[in-house]
């Protein structure tokens, strides 16, 4: 009976097919998936710096600014970067993970002051992928009557 089986090959493309669409959907999906979660991480993550650079910006020393036209941040500037981050990364807190403010510096030939975020998203995807880090930058101008 067995034999007649081992003889008989009908049926053996449709478990090469089978096969074939499971080792190949199968990872596809999964890599979908997979992107999709970075791409919201990293979308999160740029609006955060973004958000925090204009609060950073809001944080200058005007009558300086109005004096010698040069930007100089107040001394809690970084704090309310830092509070901004974390307000505005709630998919990632959701999920375990914190972004932190990588630095905050200000360009004074643009009048703009940067932020920088970064964060460790190694949690959102399964274990055999190496460790992941975004790193995102916000940029806000700084606008006023320089004297």
């Amino acid at each position: 009976m067995v034999g007649r089986f081992l003889v008989d090959r009908r049926g053996y493309s449709l478990t090469w097919t089978a096969a074939f669409l499971a080792f190949l959907l199968v990872p596809l999906l999964v890599l979908g998936i997979e992107i999709g979660r970075w791409e919201h991480a990293r979308g999160e993550l740029y609006k955060a710096a973004d958000l925090a650079a204009l609060a950073a910006a809001a944080e200058v020393d005007i009558p300086h600014f109005r004096d010698t036209g040069e930007v100089r941040l107040l001394p809690g500037a970084a704090d309310v970067a830092r509070r901004y981050v974390a307000a505005n990364t709630g998919y990632l807190t959701r999920n375990g993970i914190s972004a932190h403010v990588a630095g905050i510096g200000v360009d004074q030939a643009r009048r703009e002051v940067q932020v920088s975020v970064a964060a460790d998203v190694s949690r959102l995807f399964p274990a055999w992928v190496p460790a992941v880090t975004i790193a995102g930058r916000g940029t806000a101008e700084v606008r006023g009557m320089a004297w």
